[in-house]
Parts: C-alpha cells; sequence; structure tokens
C-alpha cells in the first residue's frame, strides 16, 4: 500500500503542479483544469453511484450524470462570464449580476433543475411501487455531495486564483499524509472504530501537524506575499485540515454502510477516485469561506 502511494502519489502531484502551472498561463481560468475535473467528476459519480446500487439504491444513472455534470459546468461558466466582464471593464451593475446575483441565483436553478431532472427520471422508467422516492433521494444526494461540494473547488480556482486552489490541496494532502504515515508508525488509539478501524487518535494529530506545517511551507516559501501572519496561515490549515479529516469520515460512513472497503480499484495504493477526493470535497468550502472572509487574495 505504501509502495503503491509513493509510486502513483509522486507523478500524479508533479502532474498537478505542470497543469495548475499551466492553467495559470491561459486567459480564461480553469480552462486547463476544468477538463481534467470533469473527468475526475465521472469517475467519482460512477463509484458513488455503484456504492449505493451496493446499498440497494438504485437511482438512474443518466440523469445524476446530468445534473452534476450541469451544475459544475455552469458554476465554471457563471464565473468565466464574470471574470470577461471585470477584465473588460464593464458597467457595475452588470458585473454585480454576474458575480453576487448571477453566481447565487445560478446554482440555485441549477440544483433545483437537477431534482426536476431526477424526477423526470424516475417517472420515465417507472413501473410498479416501491423504491421510487429512495432513488429520487440517492440522486439528489449525489448531485449535492459530487456537484454542489465540488463546485468550491471550482469557486476557489475561478474567484480566488490558483494559489488559494492550491493552498487548500497542499494542506488538505499534508493532512492526509500525515495521519496515514503517524498513524501506521504510532497509532495506538482507535479514532473512529465504527467508521474506519484503522484510523487513530495519534494519526489524527500527525494529519494536523503536517498540515500546518504545509501551510507554513505555502504561505511563507511559495507564497510569501500573502501576509497573513501567524495565526493567520495556521487557524487557516488546521481547520482545513480538519474538515478533509471529517470529509475522509464521511466517505468512510458511506463505504461501512455498504460494507465496501474502496470506493475502486483505478487508482493503485489509494482505491478509487473517491477515496483521494474524499477529503478534499469537504475542505473545498472551508477553505472557499477562508479565503473570502479571512484572507487576503
Amino acid at each position: 500500500m505504501l509502495f503503491w502511494r509513493i509510486v502513483i502519489g509522486i507523478p500524479v502531484v508533479l502532474i498537478l503542479v505542470g497543469l495548475f502551472y499551466l492553467d495559470e498561463l491561459f486567459f480564461i481560468r480553469g480552462v486547463v483544469l476544468m477538463p481534467l475535473f470533469l473527468v475526475c467528476l465521472y469517475f467519482l459519480c460512477t463509484e458513488l453511484l455503484n456504492l449505493l446500487h451496493a446499498g440497494g439504491l438504485h437511482p438512474r444513472r443518466s440523469t445524476v450524470y446530468i445534473g452534476t455534470y450541469m451544475m459544475t459546468f455552469c458554476c465554471w461558466l457563471i464565473c468565466a462570464g464574470h471574470n470577461y466582464i471585470a477584465e473588460k471593464n464593464l458597467t457595475n451593475e452588470m458585473l454585480w449580476k454576474w458575480s453576487a446575483g448571477g453566481a447565487s441565483m445560478g446554482m440555485i436553478l441549477v440544483l433545483a433543475s437537477g431534482v426536476l431532472i431526477a424526477f423526470v427520471g424516475e417517472m420515465w422508467r417507472y413501473k410498479r411501487p416501491g423504491g421510487v422516492t429512495i432513488n429520487l433521494a440517492g440522486a439528489v444526494f449525489v448531485m449535492g455531495y459530487l456537484g454542489l461540494l465540488t463546485c468550491f473547488l471550482i469557486l476557489l480556482r475561478m474567484v480566488h486564483g490558483i494559489l488559494p486552489l492550491l493552498s487548500m490541496v497542499i494542506v488538505t494532502k499534508m493532512n492526509d499524509t500525515g495521519a496515514y504515515t503517524v498513524g501506521r508508525l504510532m497509532g495506538r488509539h482507535k479514532l473512529a472504530p465504527e467508521l474506519s478501524p484503522k484510523k487513530t487518535i495519534e494519526g489524527g494529530i500527525g494529519g494536523v501537524v503536517f498540515a500546518v506545517f504545509g501551510g507554513w511551507f505555502f504561505f511563507n516559501v511559495l507564497c510569501p506575499q500573502n501576509d497573513v501572519g501567524v495565526v493567520g496561515w495556521a487557524s487557516y490549515s488546521i481547520v482545513v485540515a480538519l474538515a478533509g479529516a471529517l470529509g475522509d469520515l464521511a466517505c468512510s460512513l458511506i463505504k461501512r454502510d455498504v460494507g465496501i472497503k474502496d470506493s475502486g480499484t483505478l487508482v493503485p495504493g489509494f482505491g478509487g477516485f473517491l477515496d483521494l477526493f474524499d477529503s478534499l470535497i469537504l475542505a473545498a468550502p472551508v477553505a472557499f469561506f477562508w479565503w473570502t472572509f479571512c484572507l487576503p487574495t
């Protein structure tokens, strides 16, 4: 497991750094990263739908894909429009409609459209009573979990820039690495034995320490121009790390409930795409909130 994490993890990190750099070179933000994200989103949806299937839920797959993709793509499109208007120095009123009003209203409308699509999908295939309500709930859950929450990854990139997105990835993945390493070397006390028997309190503490180091490295070495002070980068690192750990446990909750250890087998050493993204999914909204209200960009 550790061998594959190193063999797979290092090239992935290098490739991501290169893609982040390329994305920053283009006039339209996200034009490089967005296609990669949409590919990952397909595997994320597939793995989560497979987990739901193992648990007895069978939402219509096509409606879930459509609703989730529509939500994330519209989020990127609205932000791209906002950036274009800002570059062209158009009226403040139009800029506000695209940014504050347009983004929030757009996300609400897209989520509502996704729910409507889920209803239409179940109506289309309805044959007999039983299972419709739970399948609808499953479809809306996937769209909310993978559609709505991952939009904050897009918002971090589009609203605040590539460096805030990179900071979130560094802190979250340093927390994952620290929790795994310290847990294997020193773990004695179980953190949540009912959800994830291998996670330990020592590993959790080690993960936060690694995350704080990652935050220090980002704000003092990679991006020293963001003068946030020790309290700023330390508190950011701790809060984002805790959110990432909660995201990991949230995914473990789903897998434990359906009796499956890994969400998939496509990423050796990690499991599936969901095992790779689970911490980022819940860390992204927290990081976006922090960069919007607490940290300078």
